[in-house]
């Protein structure tokens, strides 16, 4: 079992500079004016790229490559309009992911919610329904 965790893992880290690359090529970013969670884990405020190297996988990695997140996802097919954006659920102060919509690049990504987030939506009662946060993914020039 050991033996084919640290094989999966290793696969998934080599995604991640393949992931590098299809972003590139791609050229969508989000400018994230602030920290968030994605699988339990805060990233801080920072342009950020999203890619799909394997169908179920999304690598999120900042623009400056020193913070990449590797996450499942499903297919969201509720939301297909022509621009691209990033989803957020906010509770109080803390963001938490829910989808990376980039037409464009083929990305329609809804992240599955985190024990971290069911935990903070007990403790303060926030609706998961409730209003989300949308940041626009934009096309990167000269890349």
């Amino acid at each position: 079992m050991k033996r084919t965790m640290a094989i999966v893992f290793f696969a998934l880290a080599n995604l991640v500079t393949t992931g590098s690359a299809l972003a590139q090529h791609r050229g969508f970013q989000a400018n994230i004016p602030f920290d968030f969670t994605v699988g339990g884990k805060v990233l801080p405020a920072g342009v950020y790229a999203a890619t799909t190297p394997l169908a179920g996988v999304m690598v999120i990695r900042s623009l400056d490559e020193r913070i990449s997140v590797i996450t499942t996802f499903t297919p969201d097919v509720k939301d297909k309009g022509p621009d691209g954006k990033w989803v957020f659920q906010r509770y109080g102060e803390q963001y938490f992911l829910l989808s990376v919509l980039i037409p464009a690049a083929g990305i329609h990504a809804s992240v599955p919610t985190s024990s971290l987030e069911k935990s903070v939506h007990r403790q303060q009662a926030y609706p998961r329904g409730g209003a989300p946060v949308l940041v626009a993914a934009n096309e990167r020039g000269g890349q």
